[in-house]
């Protein structure tokens, strides 16, 4: 036959063994907790006890219950401390958590196991404990010494602040509810089973906190065990997620948003906790063409990878600044690997994007003028002509310089020269058609391509822009700088001008023929410089403000 407390004590031996049994999981590697130290110790001392509250609770006399108390005092002032860690970790506190700290988390702990063993000398922790008259089996009362209320203080305390802490991120972070609610369930029954027994409400002053643990420690085990609770710190992550510089957007199956960092917010002003659940459309339009949201896989600057997800580079503007971003797209799947949803990562380019734009500016543009440099006429000069070869339109090229240039530095400086320099850039792009192209050739000297142009036609241009020169004075200290200039021009002749190479890279293979083509043409243009700037020299021995055509087009 049992004795009156047959259940309590079984209750309280399964508490203690599952306490042992979470200990060893967590110890094995298996679990993978984060904080593994602090679980396994706080796992261990609760088993510690459990096991010395049903001793206590089984004993037949008052010295036996007195030992029985010291063994569990070798575990319980530490538990709340321990919780307390084991939340601030879980929550990604560990910046929080420095060395003196923790350390001083088990100071007021480890003066209360002190007293404890040493009550009979002073009595500061117990100021008696006595039989109980009326009782079964030998029940002690214990009369509470002052520091008994201190360590009860700090108990309360430790076990209050991680509960504020958990309701705190209870209201931010919905994800991880399950999480919360274990923590949650582990603090607030011991805590109120506290409140009980200090209240005296408890059936024959039983204390219920080791039983209440028989519930708390069954569900941290199946948690644990079953799902992955501490497998990783999941708001530890989420900290993580929320420091990343990198705006992220998480999507369900139909684009509507889940989640978002405080980046992704920075990055799309409008962005608030009310649009979650809504899809993004307005939202992106307002900043981006791009189409972030497009299932389409042929858009400009967006790269597919083997895995579904891809890469793109896109324009950005947040009121009247302008951004470059690189967003990558990517699925995200559940457990069972089915797509679940995508993340969307934007990375500030900007300051990259800038600077190849300098890069390009330098490579393909005069710093001074802001027209084509040599080395860029050349390449779409190029490619010009075999366009216009391709259509069987002629194309016409116009070479000039600034009459007597050397003098203009001389006389007014040369900042005035380069000013000189820029007037004429600016006349030049106002009198050409669109689709001419305009370069500095050298010092003072500059270069048109005219498509679709024969010489007489590009006589006529040429003697318009002379005129506009002429006509269009610069202001400089003192007066007006008027300046003219001498123009010389060649043409091919309307479709019938591929060389002997050119025509033979025709019948190639189709490499080798673009590569042959391309520098026949490269060639041609040489060939048609050569002759503008003859005519050039020429237009400058007759007298200077004049224009002058290659005698015979260019030969095939």
């Amino acid at each position: 036959m049992g004795t009156p407390y047959s259940a309590i004590l079984t209750l309280i031996i399964t508490a203690g063994v599952i306490n042992l049994l979470m200990g060893i999981y967590a110890l094995s590697g298996r679990s993978k907790v984060s904080m593994v130290k602090t679980f396994v110790a706080f796992s261990m001392l609760s088993a510690v006890y459990t096991f010395g509250s049903a001793l206590e609770l089984s004993a037949g006399s008052l010295e036996e219950i007195v030992l029985w108390i010291k063994v569990q005092y070798l575990g319980l002032p530490f538990l709340a401390p321990l919780n307390l860690l084991m939340v601030m970790y879980f929550l990604g506190m560990e910046k929080f958590l420095k060395r003196p700290l923790r350390i001083g988390f088990f100071i007021i702990p480890v003066i209360t196991l002190a007293l404890v063993m040493t009550n009979e000398l002073h009595h500061l922790y117990y100021r008696d404990i006595v039989l109980r008259p009326d009782t079964l089996t030998p029940k002690a009362d214990l009369v509470a010494g002052p520091w008994y209320l201190i360590a009860g203080a700090y108990t309360f305390g430790c076990m209050i602040g991680g509960v504020a802490l958990l309701i705190v991120q209870w209201r931010r972070k919905r994800t991880y509810r399950f999480q919360l609610v274990t923590l949650l369930i582990g603090l607030l029954l011991p805590l109120i089973g506290d409140f009980f027994y200090l209240g005296g409400l408890t059936p024959d002053g039983v204390d219920p906190i080791p039983v209440i643990m028989t519930l708390t420690s069954a569900f941290y085990m199946w948690a644990l065990a079953s799902r992955g609770l501490f497998h990783v710190v999941p708001i530890a992550r989420d900290n993580l997620f929320e420091s990343m510089r990198d705006g992220v957007l998480v999507l369900d199956m139909e684009d509507r948003l889940v989640d978002y960092n405080a980046a992704a917010a920075g990055i799309l002003p409008e962005l608030s906790a009310t649009e979650i659940g809504n899809r993004l459309d307005r939202l992106l339009a307002l900043h981006t063409d791009a189409g972030l949201l497009a299932s389409d896989t042929g858009r400009e600057g967006k790269a597919r990878v083997s895995d579904g997800s891809d890469i793109r580079e896109i324009p950005w503007a947040v009121e009247d600044r302008a951004y470059h971003y690189q967003v990558r797209t990517s699925v995200v799947r559940n457990p069972g690997g089915q797509v679940a949803g995508k993340l969307i990562v934007l990375i500030d380019i900007t300051q990259r994007v800038q600077l190849q734009e300098q890069l390009r500016q330098m490579a393909y543009y005069d710093n001074l003028t802001g027209v084509y440099n040599r080395a860029r006429f050349m390449n779409l000069g190029t490619a010009m002509l075999e366009e216009a070869d391709a259509a069987g339109e002629p194309l016409a090229i116009v070479l000039f310089d600034i009459d007597h240039f050397k003098r203009i530095n001389d006389t007014y400086g040369h900042d005035v020269g380069d000013q000189a320099l820029l007037h004429i850039a600016d006349v030049c792009r106002r009198a050409l058609r669109p689709d001419d192209l305009l370069a500095r050739y050298g010092g003072e000297e500059f270069a048109i391509a005219m498509p679709g142009l024969t010489g007489a036609r590009a006589e006529s241009a040429a003697h318009r822009i002379r005129r506009e020169l002429s006509a269009q004075a610069l202001e400089v200290p003192g007066g007006q700088l008027r300046m003219t200039a001498s123009f010389g021009i060649a043409s091919t002749t309307r479709g019938a001008n591929r060389s002997e190479a050119d025509a033979s890279a025709w019948g190639a293979d189709r490499a080798g023929a673009d590569a042959s083509a391309g520098a026949a043409a490269e060639s041609r243009l040489q060939r048609l410089l050569k002759q503008a700037d003859l005519a050039l020299y020429e237009a400058k021995n007759d007298g200077r403000d004049a224009v002058r055509v290659a005698r015979g087009e260019e030969a095939g």
